[in-house]
């Protein structure tokens, strides 16, 4: 274990500054690997904090302690203020179940970047959860679990399957496009399904078909030019310009 020279705090082995003091770590970012700056210790070393020496996890967490020392003063904030103007929590609970949410969300991002099925998954849980405690808070009961949680359901489905599918590809371009066009297009076909099944209680598709055929017609001559682009047709060659 690191240990701080100038204060004592123990640090973990991929810090190469100290949280608390700032003071420059002699351990270098390669776990096992000790350097002495100029043959003496780090507590003659006046170094300050510089973030842009910080490794790119440090930064991340760096960045997610500042969103959680705002979040937190908000929380007190809004929580101080309606109980002094209501005696009770109120409409600050809203504030709350959507300052949770927005905590769990920016913690998956800064730590689970590299995971993104994981990253995915816990969102749509939290964001299912924050539907859910809207839908208790609310006078109108069920709207969440019935259309709030279907939807987002949905919309996490197909965001991964178009994640997945532009890792995949070999060759990024206008191709791109076309796969996002065409994830709004089923998007917009779930929507309107979800919908009439919650407000008529029967499947009816109207205008998202339009926007399917549309968006299907678009996309597919944006793939025709992608592939023939990848082939060497070049777009003035192509058009004949």
């Amino acid at each position: 274990m690191n240990i701080c020279k100038n204060c004592g705090v123990e640090l973990d082995v991929e810090m190469n500054y100290c949280p608390l003091c700032g003071q420059k770590s002699t351990i270098s970012e390669i776990p096992g690997r000790i350097e002495k700056h100029s043959g003496k210790y780090a507590d003659s070393v006046e170094e300050s904090y510089n973030f842009h020496e910080l490794t790119v996890l440090q930064r991340r967490k760096v960045l997610w302690e500042l969103i959680m020392i705002i979040l937190f003063t908000g929380f007190v904030t809004t929580v101080v203020i309606d109980l002094i103007v209501n005696s009770q929590i109120s409409w600050s609970k809203y504030t709350l179940a959507i300052g949770f949410f927005l905590i769990i969300n920016a913690s998956l991002i800064a730590f689970m970047q590299r995971r993104i099925f994981l990253l995915m998954i816990f969102s749509f849980l939290s964001t299912s959860l924050l539907l859910l405690l809207l839908d208790w808070f609310s006078e109108d009961p069920y709207w969440g679990m019935h259309l709030g949680v279907p939807l987002i359901g949905c919309l996490y489905v197909i965001l991964f399957a178009l994640i997945k599918i532009i890792q995949n590809s070999k060759r990024k371009g206008i191709n791109i496009i076309a796969y996002s066009l065409i994830a709004a297009g089923i998007m917009g076909l779930c929507t309107e399904g979800i919908l009439s099944l919650y407000l008529q209680n029967k499947l009816a598709l109207q205008w998202s078909l339009i926007l399917a055929v549309s968006i299907t017609a678009v996309s597919t001559i944006l793939l025709f030019i992608h592939f023939h682009l990848q082939k060497g047709t070049s777009l003035k060659k192509f058009f004949h310009i």
